[in-house]
């Protein structure tokens, strides 16, 4: 009985799997027809500028980006490339935080409306300022971007009493060391430092924008550095979506900068996108499509990562330390001549600018460029006993 009730339901069921389905009417325009890339590309720009939200959006007004190219993929928020009539100069906005910046990036380097081969790539945002190097306002060119938060992390509270803090590199026991850490290929990137140097001259003799409000701020910390008017720096940068405030993260977050720059490097700077972006661009550099080498990170200090001497961590945290307008308006000041910079020296800038000797073994942790060289592979760390089990 139980059978032939079965055959039935299945007889009933199966043609009606099997039978055309009608259409479900949708408003969806057809596809538009796909071009061979680069045969009718709308624009082939010189400095692409890229911003992480509305607020760093100081390019579009004063440079006349009035030419809009929707492109799919790109932030909802923020759909459109603006350029300027002659196709020079670009600039979007990703989106704040890795994820955000990872899609738009992708979205905007495989699209065929740009040639982006010969492009110079300028990412300009605002960001925290380590004290010790930097102050409100401050406009830093970074050599390294490292994903300091890419670890395990024990909260504080639960932590070995002699620990200085609850991070370490994933696939190590404890904080501060590296033998053995996994690669995710993400952790560090290295940019082009005589690109740095070149384009630092245009900067040379600027005068950058400060607020009372900052100055009164900034008086409050002991280092001569945090107390000097902003200027032009070099400057890494530190990575983490998670926002992050307080002197123990900020030394946490230090040594694993020197960790992952075998102590060549020290984060000036903290956002939240630029290894998200930076992985993006290694990916696309080997497809032909962009160069890295081309890369420019820009940053500027809206705010102290930590509180000065005498107030706690939350109340450094919270205050209006006076940093945010002037660094969005440094963004320009120190960018704009950059971007002229690049376009009025186009004969000494297409050809591209040589990286410094043995970058492309050292632009990403895995040496993704270095085709002449071994790529590291990911370490699986404390899955390697395992894995050889498997085996």
């Amino acid at each position: 009985m139980l059978w032939s009730t079965l055959t039935v339901l299945l007889s009933t069921i199966v043609p009606a799997l099997a039978s055309p389905v009608a259409p479900v009417a949708r408003n969806v325009a057809p596809a538009a027809p796909v071009t061979k890339r680069w045969d009718h590309p709308v624009a082939a720009p010189k400095v692409f500028v890229i911003s992480m939200f509305s607020p760093e959006d100081v390019w579009t007004q004063a440079l006349d980006l009035n030419n809009n190219i929707t492109l799919p993929g790109l932030s909802p928020l923020f759909p459109n490339v603006r350029c300027n009539a002659a196709g020079e100069i670009c600039h979007f906005i990703t989106g704040e935080g890795e994820i955000n910046a990872a899609a738009s990036v992708t979205a905007l380097l495989s699209t065929d409306a740009l040639d982006l081969r010969h492009t110079y790539f300028l990412i300009a945002g605002i960001a925290g300022v380590n004290p010790n190097f930097g102050t409100l306002g401050s406009a830093g060119l970074a050599r390294y971007a490292v994903q300091v938060a890419l670890a395990h992390e024990l909260d504080a509270r639960e932590m070995p009493q002699d620990w200085p803090t609850g991070y370490f590199l994933q696939g190590t026991k404890e904080p501060n060391v590296i033998n053995g850490a996994e690669h995710y290929g993400t952790e560090v990137f290295e940019l082009n430092t005589n690109l740095r140097e070149r384009v630092h001259a245009y900067t040379e003799g600027l005068t950058l924008n400060d607020t009372e409000k900052a100055q009164a701020f900034r008086v409050k910390y002991p280092q001569d550095v945090a107390k000097a008017p902003p200027s032009v720096i070099y400057g890494d940068v530190a990575t983490s979506d998670v926002y992050f405030a307080g002197e123990l993260l900020c030394q946490a977050f230090a040594n694993i900068t020197k960790l992952w720059t075998n102590g060549t490097g020290e984060y000036v700077f903290t956002a939240q996108e630029d290894n998200a972006t930076f992985e993006v661009f290694i990916r696309y550099h080997l497809a032909g499509l962009v160069d890295f080498a081309r890369v420019i990170l820009l940053r500027t200090g809206s705010d102290f990562d930590r509180a000065p001497p005498g107030m706690s961590a939350y109340d450094g945290f919270t205050a209006d330390q006076g940093g945010f307008p002037p660094a969005l308006q440094n963004l320009f000041v120190v960018g704009n001549p950059i971007v002229q910079g690049i376009i009025n020296d186009w004969d000494e800038f297409e050809g591209g600018i040589a990286p410094q000797d043995g970058w492309l073994s050292t632009a990403d942790v895995l040496h993704t460029l270095d085709a002449g060289g071994a790529r590291q592979k990911r370490s699986l760390g404390r899955y390697a006993a395992a894995r050889e089990a498997l085996e």
